[in-house]
């Protein structure tokens, strides 16, 4: 919508991690250019610094490094382990239950040339800086596999107990 001025009424139920940090990176930009060339009529606003996007494969956290956003790994470590314990309805993650739906590795972007990124099971969160020239600014990146819950015993609520996963270790 803020790009193309229309709304998209079928998407990809499994979106490729590059695709959706793309479009993360895109939005990011538009919505810091629009708070940029409103600031001086409404200086109540404040400008985007954190993006929190969830799939059912994977959790991904774009902040500003210069905001007040810490913690970004652990956000996508909670966030992700939320979803399989809500879905499952249960206190502890289940690996019978359970399922990786992410490859074993993922393109950071869909620019040619981009980097490649693998899954570190000893570490499975993956964080990387970047600097998004159009805003001279350099934010943090950090995607987060999902154990997806096989035998799902809830799902409403389910975004809801993410996002909030998510936020509770950034504040």
């Amino acid at each position: 919508m803020l790009k193309y001025g229309n709304l998209s009424l079928v998407s990809d139920s499994n979106p490729r991690v590059a695709s959706a940090l793309d479009q993360m990176r895109q939005m990011y930009i538009l919505l810091a250019q629009s708070w940029t060339k409103r600031v001086g009529s409404e200086p109540e606003m404040r400008r985007i610094s954190r993006l929190h996007v969830h799939t059912l494969a994977y959790q991904a956290i774009l902040t500003s490094q210069n905001s007040r956003w810490k913690n970004s790994r652990a956000a996508a470590a909670k966030a992700s382990l939320t979803a399989h314990r809500h879905v499952c309805g249960t206190p502890e993650v289940d690996l019978d239950k359970a399922r990786l739906l992410l490859d074993d590795s993922f393109s950071a972007s869909l620019q040619e040339g981009s980097m490649r990124v693998a899954l570190n099971s000893s570490e499975p969160v993956s964080c990387w800086e970047e600097l998004l020239a159009e805003l001279d600014e350099e934010v943090l990146i950090c995607v987060a596999p999902v154990l997806v819950c096989t035998q799902a015993h809830q799902t409403a609520g389910g975004g809801d107990n993410i996002s909030a996963a998510g936020l509770v270790l950034q504040i």
